[in-house]
């Protein structure tokens, strides 16, 4: 250990001796720690932390963790639940000590009754099971929290919880809002308690403000109540284990009540195919102590592409650390040499060696986690996630990731320079006035790293390129119709009790009203608009088609006003648009797109055929296919892929409108008619909340979110990398060129042009950068196929991308090498030849 201490105390002095190499050493690795740890920090938060409550590696979630914002109304599915599905798996399981279930509304509107703090809205609302906080193991602040006689099937109670954190900001954690009473989207709720510190809820990245009970979901998602609705699915279920049950276990039992439940209550109405759809559906139970996630899916491969990225950065800051470490031992070779010559261990210079490096990562480290703690909030903010809503906090497991990676850091740099000290030659060095190389091979370790730096700087700019122009591809293709001129107007009608007729008539009334805004040339409407991110489907009847299986018989559908196709711009390529005739009263009509007629009827003319929706309510209520529109990109999983079947209803043929979305045409920049729009919401009724209004290149760049905040960050460490296999260049190619002064002097002065230096100089640094991409061709190639399901309309070995990436890599470490040999050919032979 007193050995340890000395070479602490010596590596300190000897690094403080060279400030400059200290500086430079230590800022190259602040860059790629720091970028690491920012990286990690945010795939901590989202893919390993445990929620802060008892236990929580006891947990599991049954159905789908990423569908926690999810609501669909039709045949029960296995990845979110309806409440009476919830009832039989919470009163029939033989697996769980306690089953939740709960249900996020992100647009609660709050006032404190008695003014004690001001109105708020968007607030982000959980509706939860009385059990929640008990099967969760969350403790209270303040109050009381929820119990099973809060949330009964026969009374609605109206009480609610907050969380701690919206208590410390909107009550500055006054203990009187207990018991006192706040309105909650219009409604009084009695504040019954407070959840502990820390807990905002089971949802990651949802800064949940308030938790009601699941009876009051009338009041908070305002429409009907849906508890003993079995089509509709609505709820995230969590179960916690009993002692010694498996999640195998635990699947295995929900998936035979959840088979049961069906069979009982379709009973004679199901088929033989019913059946063995009913066999074949599993529903996943999967460990859930890091709670549910609505984007933990989308940017789980995001993040650890660009993990991968940076650790690349990280690799090639290493290389240059290394080249300069060797650099500096060939200037110690003298010291070296002394320290043998008068008895020093080798295994000693090499630990004082590796001491030296380590105390440079650490210093380095210490550095990039101040980087990285800037970094990670313009990380979180290019992913457009809000960065008090996530678990950002230093833990053991981020303090453990950035200690790790310093001392792996200060082996990697560390060991190469180490190693080559041991090998000193103690006489010809105490002999020779002058610090030199003594490379076995004209193509030496420095030479060697600094091609490597290449490859891999190749490598991360490839990969960049690729998302880059993928990207580019994806915002630019052609969607189908004017996306660059719609803007849609998302408002909830419905909740706030319009039904029915009340429904078209709003929706007909606005459509006249944004009609007249200045710019405007056009509004109609529909039941889900352009990437609401809600999509409805059915299975059809379609006489004379057989489908090989029951998938085949699904098509996509939507409601659409008056006008649709025109207003929106989606060509209608035989037969008609919807029109303003087709009411309540006439013929059930649809327009189908190309994809429907391709694959129900076969390219045949589509014109007057029918069809019907296979359901009991639907039979004898066929639609006629009145016209057939171009497929139209609309919805974000088509933005990669072909639009599937999908036919248009006449929105004003809907027996039960529940909401619309209105589009509107504008010539001229869409945003500028955004607050005209709202305010003509308003002007019809002031209790209509306006959910959004955007244009659809803002809702296309929502939905590209993902990909947009890759190609950006991916771009910036390419860059960075680019940077540093650079610096790396051109320090190799300075030092070669200093410590081959004499050399160079000599050539002069036996008659050498400059031009003769420069290119002997450039030739060795191009042929540096030659043989790193004849390396990292084959690499950059290989690599992309981990990007492929990120890539659009390119293949993973995109000529085009790899000749500009090779063009700009081969450009810039050009000027690298060019500076330094510039500079040999400026030695002045005499000056050169006085130190012989």
């Amino acid at each position: 250990m007193e050995t340890l201490f000395q070479d602490v105390r010596y590596g300190i002095r000897m690094l403080a001796r060279t400030p400059a190499f200290t500086t430079v050493a230590v800022l190259t690795l602040a860059l790629g720690i720091g970028a690491n740890t920012a990286i990690f920090t945010l795939v901590n938060a989202l893919l390993l932390k445990m929620l802060p409550i008892k236990s929580p590696q006891e947990l599991v979630v049954v159905g789908n963790p990423a569908e926690v914002h999810s609501m669909w109304h039709g045949t029960p599915g296995t990845e979110i639940f309806s409440y009476p599905l919830y009832r039989e798996f919470r009163e029939h399981n033989a697996v769980f000590d306690g089953l939740l279930a709960a249900a996020t509304e992100d647009g609660i509107d709050a006032d404190a009754a008695g003014g004690n703090a001001p109105s708020e809205v968007g607030l982000v609302g959980r509706l939860v099971s009385g059990n929640y906080f008990s099967v969760l193991g969350v403790n209270s602040a303040a109050g009381r929290l929820l119990s099973e006689s809060d949330d009964t099937e026969e009374n609605a109670n109206p009480v609610a919880v907050l969380s701690y954190g919206y208590w410390k900001s909107k009550f500055a954690l006054s203990p009187a809002i207990v018991g006192k009473q706040i309105r909650l989207n219009g409604y009084p709720f009695t504040v019954v308690g407070v959840a502990q510190p820390g807990f905002k809820g089971d949802v990651v990245g949802d800064d949940v403000a308030v938790f009601v009970p699941l009876s009051m979901q009338p009041k908070i998602i305002r429409i009907d109540d849906m508890r003993n609705d079995p089509h509709a699915s609505w709820l995230s279920l969590i179960g916690r284990l009993k002692p010694g049950i498996s999640v195998t276990q635990a699947k295995a039992n929900v998936n035979l009540i959840f088979q049961q439940a069906l069979k009982s209550q379709y009973g004679a109405a199901l088929t033989a195919d019913d059946f063995a759809e009913i066999g074949n559906a599993q529903i996943a139970v999967v460990p859930g102590g890091n709670g549910l996630s609505g984007f933990r899916s989308e940017y789980r491969t995001p993040l650890l592409l660009l993990m991968a990225i940076v650790g690349l950065v990280l690799l090639i800051a290493c290389v240059n650390v290394a080249n300069l470490l060797l650099a500096r031992a060939t200037a110690r070779s003298r010291e070296i040499a002394v320290r043998l010559a008068i008895g020093a261990n080798r295994r000693r210079i090499l630990q004082q060696a590796l001491t030296e490096s380590l105390l440079l990562a650490l210093l380095g480290g210490a550095c990039g986690a101040l980087l990285s703690i800037w970094g990670v909030r313009l990380l979180v903010t290019m992913f457009g996630s809000n960065t008090e809503s996530l678990p950002l906090a230093p833990d053991l497991r981020l303090l453990l990731f950035a200690t790790g990676v310093c001392f792996v850091t200060g082996i990697l740099f560390g060991l190469i320079p180490a190693l080559r000290m041991l090998k000193v030659p103690v006489s010809p060095t105490l002999k020779d006035a002058t610090p030199r190389f003594t490379e076995t091979s004209s193509f030496g370790w420095g030479r060697t790293l600094v091609s490597g730096q290449v490859a891999l700087s190749l490598l991360v700019l490839f990969a960049s390129s690729l998302l880059v122009r993928s990207l580019q591809k994806l915002m630019t293709q052609n969607l189908g119709y004017e996306s660059e001129h719609i803007v849609v107007a998302h408002t909830s009608a419905y909740s706030i009790g319009y039904r029915g007729e009340r429904v078209t008539q709003l929706a007909q009334e606005l459509s006249r009203r944004m009609s007249a805004l200045p710019g405007v040339r056009g509004v109609t409407y529909s039941r889900l608009g352009f990437f609401s991110g809600g999509e409805s489907s059915d299975s059809i009847i379609v006489p004379g088609f057989i489908a090989a299986k029951r998938e085949d018989l699904s098509a996509r559908m939507d409601a659409v006003g008056p006008d649709y196709f025109r207003v929106t711009g989606i060509p209608v390529t035989a037969g008609r648009d919807i029109s303003s005739d087709d009411t309540a009263t006439s013929a059930r009509v649809a327009v189908v797109n190309q994809a429907f007629v391709a694959h129900f009827l076969h390219g045949t003319n589509p014109i007057g055929r029918q069809f019907e929706i296979d359901d009991p309510e639907e039979k004898g209520k066929p639609f006629t296919v009145i016209g057939v529109s171009k497929d139209a990109k609309d919805h974000p999983e088509f933005l990669r892929n072909a639009p599937p079947p999908r036919f248009y209803s006449a929105f004003q043929q809907d027996a039960h409108p529940r909401g619309f979305v209105l589009e509107m045409i504008v010539k001229g920049d869409p945003n500028a008619v955004v607050g005209s729009a709202r305010a003509q919401i308003k002007a019809v009724d002031s209790n209509l909340p306006v959910d959004s209004v955007r244009s659809v290149r803002e809702l296309l760049e929502k939905n590209l979110g993902s990909q947009i905040a890759l190609a950006r960050l991916s771009t910036f460490f390419a860059g960075l990398a680019l940077l540093l296999a650079c610096i790396g260049l051109y320090g190799l190619m300075s030092y070669t060129v200093a410590s081959r002064t004499r050399e160079m002097g000599v050539r002069i002065a036996l008659g050498a042009q400059h031009n003769d230096v420069l290119r002997l100089v450039l030739r060795e640094g191009l042929l540096l950068v030659g043989v790193g991409l004849a390396a990292g061709i084959p690499l950059a190639v290989a690599g992309s196929r981990l990007i492929r399901s990120y890539l659009f309309g390119l293949t993973g070995a995109d000529p085009a991308s790899l000749c500009v990436v090779i063009g700009i890599l081969g450009t810039v470490a050009g000027i690298a090498s060019f500076i330094p040999a510039r500079r040999a050919t400026k030695v002045d032979p005499m000056v050169a030849l006085r130190y012989e």
